[in-house]
């Protein structure tokens, strides 16, 4: 519908809102004054209740490139779940891409006083062709309902968030919101959530200089941008807008909101490729950090894999890689393997104290032999580099020295 429509249908709106005739007659002013512009960004008002939200849309091919892959090779990578028996928070298994949204808001600032208002709410979503984003701007604070009134009815039918911290931070405050206007919007969906900055920072905390989107799209993604608009002048940007009405002022920030939602697409691709291809697009580092994944979600045998295949490379994660494998080795009951794993990690100066104390008590417990798991309990006290560490040491020392004169 044009913008032209879009204002016979507002004032449509007068004649029932008598008591806001001037303001909505201002705001009917305003469309026309900048109707060529709006079109320019290919933004459209849209009514609810007498109140305006703005809503843009673009479409992308599958052929089209953000980063280093094609929208075609992300959708590939990412299906590559469904054909995967592993158990992975960020497993999509199951649930069509198209009813995954690619989730992200804008905000007046980042404290959660009530001052902070969410201004743009926007995600991207797979269709049959490609990629659409579509995002939704609020015209002033007055038209909350009508933003989340669009947004709402757009999404009900899918199933899951994709998000860039927005656990934390974006879904919590769009709940806030809309319990304070629930009677007037319609109901919010129960959506399933993956959030993407966990899982960045498991991989890449310790190589990148930080996990923020920025930094990840030039980093890990080859996405460059190009005039971008600062985060800091966002909110600055909004308030002119809505102070003045001109949709100039709001333009580069849609193209810079844009630009984050196609990342999560990227990122959720590039997390994929690298836990699923772990042994072959991943680093050491990365393979040592998805094995401790594995291993956090219960999945010992692919954890146990990975960890193998890290310190058979002798890099320097090799050590790493041995300590952790015994515990899993000690957590099967592989106690033999095990006790050869702590060993190595003993002998190598790696985890000393830990390695000799576990050996003790696997030697004691399992094997049933306290002169041995003695002799471990003192090179312990000899690796202690702390005081609970050292006291524990004396206390296992003690206990054994009774078990031996009983």
């Amino acid at each position: 519908m044009s913008i032209k429509s879009k204002i016979k249908r507002f004032e449509s709106h007068l004649s029932s809102h008598p008591k806001q005739e001037q303001e909505l007659e201002a705001d009917q002013q305003q469309l026309k004054d900048h109707e060529d512009t709006w079109a320019q960004i290919e933004t459209h008002a849209h009514v609810f209740d007498s109140m305006i939200c703005f809503i843009r849309e673009k479409e992308y091919s599958y052929g089209v490139q953000h980063g280093d892959q094609s929208f075609a090779e992300m959708k590939e990578i990412l299906n590559r779940w469904d054909t995967s028996n592993l158990k992975h928070p960020l497993s999509k298994k199951g649930l069509p891409l198209s009813k995954l949204i690619f989730f992200d808001t804008e905000t007046t600032g980042l404290s959660s006083g009530a001052g902070t208002q969410m201004f743009l709410l926007g995600y991207a979503s797979f269709t049959d062709t490609g990629v659409r984003v579509r995002q939704y701007l609020l015209s002033g604070p007055e038209a909350e309902p009508a933003l989340y009134h669009f947004f709402l009815a757009d999404v009900k039918g899918m199933d899951h968030l994709v998000s860039f911290n927005g656990k934390a931070f974006d879904w919590p405050r769009l709940k806030t919101r809309h319990a304070y206007l629930r009677d007037a919007v319609p109901a919010l969906p129960k959506f399933g959530h993956f959030d993407l900055l966990h899982g960045s920072r498991r991989l890449w905390k310790d190589t990148l200089p930080s996990c923020n989107l920025s930094t990840l799209e030039s980093e890990k993604l080859a996405i460059k941008r190009h005039d971008d608009t600062p985060s800091y002048l966002v909110p600055m940007l909004y308030f002119d807008f809505v102070r003045e009405g001109d949709p100039s002022f709001i333009k580069s920030v849609l193209t810079h909101h844009e630009i984050d939602v196609l990342s999560l697409i990227a990122l959720y691709a590039k997390l994929t490729e690298t836990i699923l291809g772990a042994s072959d697009y991943s680093t050491d580092k990365e393979q040592y950090e998805i094995a401790r994944w594995y291993e956090s979600t219960g999945e010992s045998e692919q954890a146990l894999a990975l960890f193998n295949e890290v310190e058979l490379k002798q890099s320097e994660w090799r050590y790493p890689a041995r300590f952790k494998k015994a515990y899993l080795l000690k957590k099967k009951r592989a106690y033999t393997e095990a006790i050869s794993s702590f060993l190595d990690c003993l002998q190598n100066d790696y985890h000393a104290w830990e390695s000799a104390t576990e050996i003790a008590l696997i030697t004691e417990h399992h094997f049933k032999d306290p002169n041995k798991a003695m002799d471990y309990a003192q090179r312990a006290l000899r690796e202690s580099t702390t005081s609970k560490e050292r006291m524990e040491s004396i206390k296992r020392i003690k206990r054994l020295k009774q078990k031996s004169n009983k």
